[in-house]
């Protein structure tokens, strides 16, 4: 049609009611479109994937804690242990079996003290002997250490627990940042003095 006005004959109407079903229908279909990925099932698909992609992330991240592997150091279960007999006054001797995971390979010890805990449950820090060395550094290969500490003169006898609370300095891409740790709790008994 080249005018304004709407054609006379049958087949000029079908063609240009064509045209007009045609523009209808384009527009329809880009509303339902804009609909469909904007509020509708495109959109809630998307955020659907987005969700298994993020549910995907936090299954990682909580198989890699219970690896251990969100940590500097390993320990395998049961393996530690603090060498007893212990009486009041007595150096307290750990026997360490860890290692390096993977995200502390490149991590350097450079503090740690021991945190003990009696019946009374308060987390009292005692003393690591030869305070200016650091045990040796782990490797990624698992490793025995002594580790010989002094207890807090407060304890009261009984069943007591250890931990050592550990910092590391690992590096980043933006340089070295300090890193947290501890170790397992360790129990042993407690005996009174002679």
């Amino acid at each position: 049609m080249t005018g304004d006005t709407f054609p006379r004959s049958w087949s000029g109407r079908i063609i240009e009611t064509a045209k007009i079903v045609g523009a209808v229908s384009v527009i329809a279909s880009a509303a339902v479109g804009i609909w469909a990925g904007t509020v509708g099932p495109v959109a809630e698909f998307f955020d659907r994937i987005d969700n298994l992609i993020d549910d995907v992330a936090r299954l990682q991240e909580d198989v890699a804690r219970a690896n251990g592997d969100d940590r500097v150091i390993r320990q395998p279960a049961g393996l530690s242990y603090i060498l007893e007999p212990v009486t009041q006054g007595d150096n307290v001797v750990m026997i360490m079996v860890a290692s390096r995971t993977k995200l502390g390979v490149d991590c350097r010890l450079i503090d740690w003290t021991p945190i003990f805990t009696d019946e009374l449950n308060t987390p009292t820090p005692g003393q690591r002997l030869n305070a200016g060395r650091m045990p040796s550094q782990l490797s990624d290969d698992t490793t025995n250490l002594r580790i010989v500490m002094q207890p807090p003169s407060i304890l009261r006898p009984g069943r007591i627990t250890v931990y050592l609370t550990l910092t590391y300095q690992c590096p980043t891409e933006g340089g070295m940042t300090t890193v947290q740790d501890r170790t397992d709790s360790l129990p042993y008994q407690l005996l009174p003095a002679a």
